[in-house]
């Protein structure tokens, strides 16, 4: 009667690569863990081996490959699988300089307005309120008065435009240099 070689869960592969650390059979207890970080990827009990990996020096994987798959530790014929070896390095460039300085510019005025806005609101207010003669004759009327508030929130909404706009561009920069890297990583040219 033929068997097949018994299937060991996760947390006794764990359990036998951790016994084994502690007894100081580190290249059994690295087999171990690296069993479970090949082969059971997104469990705990593979986290807590790319632990153990990391506490007795052996290289820790990527939890995942770029087809959902887990990298497998070594290659076929036993080596060690380098991936940094081939990369190239993909240089720094702000594609967006324009819309980032649009955005500066939203944010630059949009203070401006607030700014302005309160000063002139306060030098009114002090005026007819606190009765100082030296905001008197600046002569603020209670028109311009009542139209400060909508300025200050008129600069509000700019700034807040400003800074959306920034994060925007910087989002698109980010995602950018990521499909650069991917590109470079997997050896794509761009076009």
């Amino acid at each position: 009667m033929l068997q097949g070689a018994p299937q060991f869960t996760p947390q006794q592969l764990l359990d036998a690569g951790r016994r084994a650390e502690a007894e100081g059979k580190l290249d059994l207890a690295v087999q171990f863990y690296r069993h479970l970080t090949d082969h059971y990827a997104p469990t705990s009990e593979a986290a807590e081996a790319r632990n153990g990996l990391g506490r007795i020096g052996g290289r820790s994987q990527p939890i995942w490959h770029g087809d959902g798959g887990a990298m497998p530790a070594h290659n076929g014929d036993g080596r060690a699988h380098h991936a940094r070896a081939h990369r190239r390095h993909v240089p720094h460039r702000d594609h967006y300089r324009t819309g980032r300085a649009l955005a500066v510019l939203f944010s630059a005025i949009g203070w401006l307005s607030i700014v302005a806005a309160t000063v002139v609101l306060a030098a009114g207010a002090g005026a007819q309120l606190l009765h100082v003669e030296a905001l008197k004759q600046l002569d603020v009327g209670a028109g311009v008065l009542m139209q400060m508030p909508g300025a200050i929130l008129v600069g509000a909404v700019l700034v807040f435009l400003g800074q959306a706009g920034r994060a925007l561009f910087d989002q698109a920069n980010a995602t950018r240099e990521l499909v650069a890297l991917e590109r470079a990583r997997t050896g794509i040219d761009p076009p």
